[in-house]
């Protein structure tokens, strides 16, 4: 192995150890947001109409303890 090699793997591992260091650091927190909507229509002979609608939202917020 020439002496660029050996450099260019140096510095590839280094690389790979800093983004592996930025994405733990990165992803230390979370937020999850579900939104979930049914919604049910009845519609009778005249102009009305009945429209059922429910509406769950659900939150989840996760840290990392360092």
């Amino acid at each position: 192995m020439t002496r660029k090699e050996i450099i260019k793997v140096v510095i590839s591992v280094l690389i790979a150890a800093l983004t592996a260091l930025a994405a733990g650091l990165g992803l230390s927190s979370c937020n999850v947001t579900r939104t979930i909507t049914t919604k049910s229509e009845y519609w009778q002979k005249a102009d009305t109409s009945v429209i059922i609608q429910t509406k769950t939202i659900e939150t989840y917020d996760a840290s990392k303890k360092l």
